[in-house]
């Protein structure tokens, strides 16, 4: 019975970490998704964050957004070897994307100051949880 007990337990644990890993990634899939069905929006975000102007490199920029997003995520959930790899790539997207679309330094004192400062650190936290993931998949990989 206490065999059991311990199987439903840890099936249980892993069933709520592949919730929260699905949390984790779920911005980065919804944005990816998003950008597939908006492409000119993609182009234009991806123009306002970087300085590029419409071309062939704005159009491999965003594509590559694109598929680092949805590939990185996919491939982050399916737990497959190497996965930590993909954990990594989303958190160093994510730090450059910080660094470039909440730049609440540049701003004076008020709200949209205090709103990018948030969004600031909480990027920063995804960052953290995405190399946290990282690590995870990591030590499967070598277990």
């Amino acid at each position: 019975m206490a065999a059991l007990t311990t199987t439903s337990s840890s099936t249980s644990v892993r069933r709520l970490q592949r919730l929260a890993l699905l949390a984790l990634l779920g911005p980065y899939l919804i944005s990816g998704v998003v950008k597939l069905l908006d492409w000119g929006g993609a182009q234009a975000e991806v123009a306002a964050l970087t300085g590029l102007t419409p071309g062939p490199l704005l159009l491999l920029v965003a594509a590559g957004v694109v598929v680092l997003q949805l590939g990185a995520s996919l491939w982050l959930l399916s737990g497959r070897r190497g996965a930590w790899l993909a954990a990594l790539a989303l958190a160093g997207f994510t730090l450059a994307a910080t660094f470039l679309a909440h730049t609440w330094w540049h701003l004076p004192q008020g709200a949209e100051r205090a709103h990018a400062f948030n969004g600031f650190w909480e990027h920063i936290a995804l960052v953290g949880a995405l190399v946290y993931a990282g690590i995870d998949s990591c030590r499967k990989d070598t277990a």
